[in-house]
């Protein structure tokens, strides 16, 4: 039996997937705690009605550069892993190229609407001032995306992960870093913004060297001079059709988390929003120990469905289990420790977040079970039926969810995300099990 495990042990050691998913585990967890530990400074700084006015802000922001997000670039991975397998330079200089022009495009359209921010938010919270924070933050999303998203999907193909991760905690750090020194500064709400404005130029220097320096390192990527060439002759219908319904798909799941705090705010106060936000915060921070899986499998999974389908089938309903069983023990631990964790890291006036983290343990432990759904519709190009799964889900669950909030309070913020993801995650699984034919394997 010791041998046995002994063996088990070296395997996942020698096995560079595992490997690879624990380096990135470890670098972005890293990050989201120093993250997580500046926004618990940040919250106990602005105090509950501030903090409320912070969070509605970034909920618009997050809203409006939906666009820009991560979508494109989970899509452009999987284009760009197939591409470096086969070493072919044109094809990784076009699809390089066609990110480039295409978050672009997306920038601008972005900007434009940046303008209506102030007008939404008066509408929507009677509080133009939370647009104009909104407006700046979208700003520096902007700024962060181009280079950002272009290192982060070379540093993903080669299997730099090492330097991948290194770009993840150095976005997540500096950006919240630098707001927590303004608000320190005593420039409140506005300091936070800004700070991540700053934080975002920054960035977006370092991974714009970090990109010419791809180039030394590895020839079949293209120079900086070479990537602009590209984008300006790469037809966009070459890979729009592949990149929109996946990048749209990525961006559901974007939608479900900003979502929510943007709904809540329309009925209740600010202080309020606060206690919603950050019990929601707290579980999530359990559940990003998940993520590093969902990046590498992006890779992963396409790679199988090429040369072994069987075995796609097999390390799908893996990831899943496991990713299930790991949510289920991150998210009750974080609830019991909650009272404790609460009082010490946010103080006595935040305290009334721990209820409602506790209510979302359901939420926290089935999350899980959805790790490998997206990389695994992008990998059978199944991404519209996941696309009108989750349409379907917001269809009935926006009016539904303001109704609960409309008449529970948070209580009804909670019980909505709660059925959103509950259904959204186990339709999708259900579903792929009985395509792919898993009990046959």
């Amino acid at each position: 039996m010791r041998v046995n495990l002994s063996g088990k042990i070296d395997y996942y050691r020698q096995h560079w997937f595992v490997r690879n998913v624990a380096t990135l585990q470890a670098g972005s967890f890293a990050g989201s705690v120093i993250q997580a530990f500046i926004g618990i400074l940040i919250a106990r700084l602005l105090q509950p009605e501030l903090l409320g006015v912070y969070s509605l802000a970034f909920g618009l922001a997050a809203m409006t550069s939906l666009v820009i997000g991560m979508g494109i670039q989970e899509a452009v991975s999987s284009l760009l892993g197939r591409a470096y397998a086969q070493k072919d330079e044109a094809e990784i200089g076009n699809i390089l190229g066609f990110m480039f022009k295409i978050t672009f495009f997306a920038a601008l359209i972005v900007l434009v609407f940046n303008f209506f921010l102030p007008n939404i938010a008066d509408k929507l919270y009677g509080n133009s001032v939370i647009g104009i924070y909104a407006s700046i933050i979208v700003v520096a999303v902007v700024l962060s995306s181009f280079f950002f998203t272009l290192a982060y999907s070379a540093f993903q193909v080669t299997g730099r992960i090492k330097s991948l991760t290194y770009l993840i905690v150095s976005d997540q750090s500096l950006r919240s870093g630098l707001s927590l020194v303004l608000v320190v500064a005593g420039f409140g709400v506005l300091g936070a913004v800004i700070g991540h404005l700053i934080g975002a130029l920054i960035i977006f220097t370092f991974s714009t060297l970090l990109f010419m320096g791809l180039k030394m390192r590895d020839s079949v990527f293209p120079s900086l001079r070479q990537l602009i060439i590209s984008s300006k002759r790469v037809s966009v219908k070459k890979y729009f059709s592949f990149t929109f319904w996946v990048a749209l798909d990525r961006n559901m799941g974007n939608l479900f988390m900003a979502l929510p705090i943007i709904l809540t705010g329309i009925y209740v106060t600010a202080s309020e929003v606060s206690f919603f936000r950050l019990a929601f915060g707290y579980v999530n921070l359990a559940l990003s120990l998940l993520g590093p899986i969902s990046v590498l499998l992006n890779v992963e999974f396409p790679k199988l469905q090429i040369e072994n389908r069987e075995k796609l089938v097999k390390n799908f309903k893996k990831v899943s289990l496991y990713g299930l069983g790991l949510s289920a023990l991150l998210t009750v631990g974080a609830v019991i420790v909650s009272p404790i964790a609460f009082k010490i890291l946010y103080g006595k006036n935040f305290l009334p977040s721990v209820p409602y983290a506790a209510g979302l343990i359901v939420y926290g432990a089935l999350y899980g079970i959805g790790v490998g759904l997206g990389p695994m519709w992008r990998a059978i190009n199944g991404v519209k039926v996941s696309i009108v799964i989750n349409l379907v889900i917001l269809g009935a669950g926006i009016p539904l969810g303001l109704w609960l909030i409309k008449n529970y309070g948070l209580w009804g913020s909670v019980a909505m995300v709660t059925i959103w993801f509950t259904i959204s995650h186990l339709t999708s699984f259900i579903y792929l099990l009985r395509k792919l034919n898993v009990k046959n394997v």
